[in-house]
């Protein structure tokens, strides 16, 4: 699912540049073609014949297209200023000690503050959960009680590392006993102990599949 949100972004990118592009030209034409045909009535630009028409035609096309083109500009600054201000400005109000969060926007920086490592007990549902930072996803203080569930997520400029369980890491933080439910996850590092989900974009080996090496070599002993 993230793979095809990802394709599509981009594809809708490139369809958004081409469309960028047509807009400022083409009325640019369309603007010049009339002005170099109205423009023959006009006896200061009709004295210098089909020179005045056609310099009148590329004025117009020159000044429409820039236009335009400035207004694309501007239109695309504005989206890059918004999802800057998604990936560095202020999360919503929340309340720190509650145990279900719901259509949030949080940040790691505020789920853990600097020195802290740990987020427990907690339920995320439609929330966006917003980097940078690297966070381990399903640890769980007993095992042998429901496991943590993320479900129905999406990731976006997410890398997803599959780890040893007996490993520890020093940086991450690690949400416990924590449930996700339809959540974005955006600008971050996820680690996860178990690969459970093949539609996010994993930058690690499947380590269920084993070393393809060592397969062949225990074939040709047996």
């Amino acid at each position: 699912m993230a793979k095809f949100s990802q394709s599509m972004e981009r594809l809708l990118s490139v369809a958004s540049s081409l469309f960028t592009f047509s807009g400022s030209i083409v009325p640019g034409t369309i603007l010049g073609i009339v002005m170099a045909y109205l423009s023959q009535g006009v006896g200061l630009i009709n004295q210098f014949g089909a020179f005045g028409w056609i310099a009148c035609g590329l004025v117009t096309f020159l000044l429409t297209s820039m236009s335009f083109a400035l207004f694309a500009k501007t239109q695309l600054w504005r989206v890059e200023r918004r999802h800057r201000a998604r990936l560095d400005g202020e999360g919503l109000d929340f309340d720190p000690m509650a145990r279900v969060y719901q259509n949030k926007r949080l940040y790691l920086r505020d789920l853990a503050p600097l020195g802290r490592k740990r987020v427990n007990g907690k339920k995320f549902i439609n929330c966006e959960i917003i980097g940078p930072g690297t966070a381990i996803i399903g640890m769980n203080t007993d095992p042998s009680k429901r496991m943590s569930v993320m479900s129905d997520c999406n990731t976006y400029d997410v890398d997803c590392i599959e780890i040893d369980p007996s490993s520890q890491s020093n940086l991450a933080i690690g949400f416990w006993d924590c449930d996700f439910e339809g959540c974005n996850f955006y600008h971050m590092t996820l680690l996860f102990m178990g690969r459970s989900n093949d539609t996010l974009n994993w930058i690690t080996p499947d380590f269920r599949q084993g070393n393809l090496l060592e397969a062949q070599e225990h074939e040709q002993q047996s």
